[in-house]
Formats: C-alpha cells, structure tokens, sequence
C-alpha cells in the first residue's frame, strides 16, 4: 500500500520558520512511519493551487491517509478532493484561527496534534457547498467545512493585517474587531432556510457547520453539530455596538431556534442569504470578496477526519 501523503503550507503562520517546519516534519515522518509502517510522504506547497492536486493523486495512489498541515483553509482545500472518498484527513493545525481543530478536539499545539495522530480515529462528518454571486453576478462555488458569512465576519477576515496576525495570533482577531465595532451598520437584507424567508438587517450572518465563537474558549449553548447532517444560520442585525452585543449575547445564550429581535437562528438542509447591497463575504475565514447572494447547501457525512478517542 502507498504511504500517507502529508500536504505542508509553508506559509502557514506556525510553520513560518523553516528550523520549526523542518522539526515538525522530522516528527511527522517518525509518528506515521510507526502507526502505519511506512514513512509518509511530505509535499510542501509553493501556493494554495497545489494542494488540490496534491491530494487528488494521494486518492489515486490509494493511500492511507492525507495529513495537511496548515490552517484551515489549507484543511479545506484537502477536504474538497477527500470528499465522498474513505481516505481520511489528519490535520496539524498551523495556521492563526484553527477552529477545525479546537471543534474536534484536536490539540491546538502543532506538535501535540501530531503527537495525537498516533492513536487518533476516523470520524464522519458534513461538508458544506457555498455559491457566491458577486456584485457583477458572477459566480464561484467552494466546499466549506467551518462555514460561510456575510458582513462583520467577513470584513475582519479581510482587514486583519498579516502582520498583526503573525504578532499575536487569534488576538489579532479581538484588535481589528475592536477597532471594526466602532463603526458598525446593518444592511437590510432577507435569509432563507429550507423553505422559510425572513425579511431581517444583516450586520453578521453565517451558516455554520461547526465552529465555536473563539475557538477553543467560548462556544454557543445551541453547538453548531458537524455531523447532523444540517447547517445553522446564525445572524446578528444591529445599527450600533450596544446592539450588536446584545445580538451576540442572544447568540451565545440562546438554546432555541428561533427567530428574536435582532437575532435568528435556524437550521436547514439548504439556506441563502441575500443583503440589498453587496457585502464582504467570506468561505472559512477566507475573504472573497463583496457579493450580494450566498447560499449554502449541506453533504451529510462526506468527510472522514482523524480525531483524538475520547
């Protein structure tokens, strides 16, 4: 049989420092050679293109498994070729957020999650598909494992700088957020769910499959369930900060579906949403751009991921 292919994002912001990557790899290389008899085969990425192709030629080859090692965007990308297939995804989390990892109870610690691969089980989870239409009408689709938003979520993703990123990690998040909540607005818009539409502001709405408000530290009291076989819509619609926090509040509090003032949370099978205006749109925490319709559709149980027994 093939050995495992693991696929490295050198790019990745904890496996920047190429002493770093070099020893990770070295440690890689050693825990599957014990847990699957062969050493692995590492590729290090030159640009995000790669690791499709990558991992369509690990699938071909019949290999074992598929290792990325980067964020989560990396982990996606891996994700979309893996997709219906029984080769499972093993993930070293190396990137700034890492949701995928902090939901399965991957350790966040890049070491630590290689370390937990020896041991680690397959698990089936969702997929979800994403159809952007830009403001010019044209479309582009992505598979999606954490989800896809519209509004403030999107806009921080894409105004973070790099280098704030690489200073101080997830923080870097809570920073530009502080900084974006001073001039916050809602758009007037509509979201269905199935076969519901609600007409609602949008100042924040995602369709999750899993994820957690900040990984690792504070989820929802309604988890998101990667594996339900559903996606959830989760939106906010505020003119000002008091009432964004209020939305949020709501959201982290609430343990219903429902509809509320300024709040909705709604499960579905299908969902779109559709602002009046383009808005900054995002696919797992990667900015695409401005658009004016997201929609979303979910794959029950398309993906294996290796994750720590509990």
């Amino acid at each position: 049989m093939p050995s495992s292919l693991v696929i490295v994002n050198p790019h990745a912001s904890r496996v920047r420092d190429p002493e770093v990557r070099r020893s990770l790899e070295a440690t890689l290389v050693e825990t599957l050679g014990q847990r699957d008899g062969a050493e692995p085969t590492v590729a290090e990425t030159s640009s995000p293109e790669e690791v499709g192709p990558l991992a369509a030629g690990a699938v071909e080859a019949g290999v074992p498994l598929v290792v990325g090692v980067g964020g989560d965007g990396t982990q996606r990308d891996i994700a979309a070729v893996l997709a219906g297939t029984q080769v499972p995804l093993g993930i070293v989390p190396a990137g700034t957020g890492n949701q995928i990892a902090a939901v399965l109870g991957i350790p966040r610690q890049p070491k630590q999650a290689v370390a937990a691969l020896a041991d680690a089980r397959a698990r089936t989870i969702d997929l979800g598909q994403a159809t952007v239409e830009d403001a010019d009408g044209a479309t582009i689709s992505s598979t999606f494992i954490i989800g896809c938003g519209v509004g403030f979520d999107a806009e921080l993703m894409a105004t973070t700088p790099a280098q704030l990123k690489q200073r101080l990690g997830a923080a870097a998040y809570f920073v530009q957020g502080a900084r974006l909540a001073l001039r916050l607005s809602a758009t007037p818009g509509r979201v269905t769910v199935d076969e519901r539409t609600v007409e609602a502001p949008i100042t924040a709405a995602l369709i999750g499959n899993m994820g957690e408000l900040v990984p690792g530290r504070l989820g929802l009291r309604l988890p998101l369930d990667p594996a339900d076989g559903l996606l959830d819509l989760i939106l906010v619609g505020a003119g000002n900060t008091l009432g964004a926090f209020r939305g949020l509040l709501d959201q982290v509090r609430r343990t219903e579906i429902g509809v509320g003032d300024g709040s909705i949370r709604l499960r579905g099978r299908s969902i779109s949403i559709e602002p009046s205006e383009p808005m900054a749109l995002e696919i797992d925490g990667d900015h695409v751009g401005a658009g004016r319709r997201l929609s979303a559709t979910v794959h029950p149980a398309a993906l294996q991921v290796l994750a720590p027994t509990v």
